[in-house]
């Protein structure tokens, strides 16, 4: 039966992973802006030094974007883009089986794969081009090193600790200091437990091991820029702590990340609740049981409730920041199928299993095409269908859409009214001059988000340029210099059609 299991898993998780992850287009904000710098780097050949539109870019540390580069030199686009999130699912899906088999026996670890690979949360986090599903990978693989490492001999033990904080170096090259939270309760459940190993490793061979992995690229970023240490600082570690201002309000918490880590389970909640209600888990002695004994659910529960403490203090909130913990809640849930189910546990697992991968290729099919306003492949169709393939495009009063950028391999301007903004290339002004000075086979295509639509379009004709508009809910696109390019007056309203001649 386990055999079965292990290729029923194995099929299961490849197919929540890989299932149309290149059937959508990147959405912006943050899609586009790691598929871009990840491109910048295979195009400039500087794997180091992050760029975003050409200009420095020091909000993460690289190996997100080495995944993704690495993927985008094997398949094209959007496949290559989001590779590395199925592989990242794949491994981590493999870690949580290992890691349920470590802490109870092999029929709970087989469950706790089925329960991971075909939850939605993972699942469509693994869709989303972010940290978050490769971070993951890192923290439960040196989780698992840890929990392997108190039941293995001292000399295995020792080198399992150097994996674990290699995998924590790993993370925090990754996303930085919050991939370190699962030392906190692995701190404490060591402290109670005393299980007769070196946290740090012989002769602090485990924390060396980290310094070299996780800080090696900082050491050299600041060799190259010292004055990264204040922005470093100030910006990425007490700005995101202190004034971020991403969902900072006080009841976010309960609205981005209770929801994600208890129903991003899918039929799997309604197996947790089932083994919480039989057990009598929220009897207060039960849990105290498990805090004095300092047992395996103890660790789970801190593992869960310790980091989610820290995100819901700082102001910097979105709901995939949890995603690393849905391990432990994943754990949890085969634990209680096991004991729920004695008899037929892994039949019933494998059959929820079979259900829930099911709907989750049903719901990425269906998310293919929405948003359809921040899906910049679709953009991307309609600035070609209006201008051409050699036309250039051009951004008005916006400095994102790095998306967009990156299906026009690199090749996009962005213009403001005053020039002066950060990340502009030039003022409105001075791209007009140009276009009525250009050659007559030269094309533009020129963007707006639909709010400043109205305000590109009188600026366009008040300067007497010909253009040729088309418009959705979303964007505005004028084209100039095509054959069937027309002058437009300035619009009577803010939702009128330009009129005609």
């Amino acid at each position: 039966m386990h055999k079965t299991a292990w290729l029923m898993l194995a099929l299961l998780t490849v197919l929540s992973a890989f299932a149309f992850q290149g059937s959508r287009g990147l959405y912006e904000t943050t899609e586009g802006r790691y598929a871009e710098c990840a491109r910048e780097m295979i195009e400039r050949k500087d794997y180091l030094q992050p760029t975003l539109s050409y200009r420095p870019h020091w909000t993460k540390p690289p190996v997100a974007y080495w995944a993704i580069a690495g993927g985008m030199k094997l398949l094209p686009r959007e496949w290559g883009v989001r590779l590395y999130g199925s592989v990242a699912l794949c491994l981590t899906v493999l870690a949580v089986t290992l890691l349920g088999a470590t802490l109870w026996d092999r029929k709970t670890g087989l469950i706790a794969g089925f329960v991971y690979a075909t939850s939605p949360f993972p699942a469509i986090a693994a869709h989303v081009v972010s940290t978050d599903t490769l971070l993951a990978l890192w923290e439960v693989a040196a989780v698992l090193c840890y929990v392997a490492a108190r039941r293995a001999s001292p000399k295995v033990s020792r080198g399992l600790i150097v994996a674990m904080w290699l995998f924590f170096g790993l993370g925090f090259l990754t996303k930085g200091p919050p991939a370190l939270l699962p030392l906190l309760p692995m701190l404490i459940w060591h402290l109670r437990s005393k299980p007769g190993i070196r946290l740090a490793g012989l002769y602090g061979l485990g924390v060396a091991a980290f310094a070299v992995v996780g800080l090696s690229w900082y050491a050299v970023a600041l060799f190259r820029n010292p004055q990264l240490v204040s922005y470093l600082l100030g910006q990425e570690v007490v700005g995101r702590l202190v004034t971020s201002a991403r969902n900072p309000e006080w009841y976010k918490p309960l609205t981005l990340y209770l929801p994600s880590l208890a129903f991003g389970g899918g039929i799997w909640f309604c197996f947790g609740l089932k083994a919480i209600i039989n057990r009598r888990l929220l009897r207060s002695g039960r849990l105290w049981a498990h805090v004095k004994s300092s047992s395996k659910g103890f660790f789970l529960l801190l593992w869960v409730l310790l980091p989610l403490v820290v995100f819901a203090l700082v102001r910097s909130r979105l709901p995939l920041y949890v995603l690393p913990f849905y391990a432990p809640i994943a754990l949890a849930t085969a634990r209680g199928i096991s004991l729920s189910y004695p008899r037929h546990a892994l039949r019933t697992a494998a059959v929820a299993a079979m259900i829930a991968a099911g709907c989750i290729v049903m719901l990425k099919a269906e998310g293919s095409g929405y948003p359809k306003g921040h899906n910049m492949a679709l953009l991307y169709e309609k600035c070609r269908s209006a201008g051409g393939p050699e036309a250039e495009v051009i951004v008005f009063n916006s400095t994102k859409l790095h998306g967009l950028q990156f299906y026009l391999d690199g090749r996009l301007r962005r213009v403001t009214e005053s020039g002066k903004e950060p990340n502009s290339d030039g003022c409105i002004a001075d791209l007009i001059s140009e276009m009525k000075e250009r050659p007559k086979a030269a094309t533009y295509v020129v963007v707006a988000q639909s709010a400043e639509g109205d305000n590109l379009c009188r600026t366009l004709s008040g300067a007497n340029v010909q253009y040729d508009l088309s418009r959705d809910e979303a964007w505005f696109i004028c084209s100039i210099g095509t054959t069937r390019s027309v002058c437009k007056a300035p619009l009577a309203g803010p939702t009128a059609e330009p009129p005609r001649p």
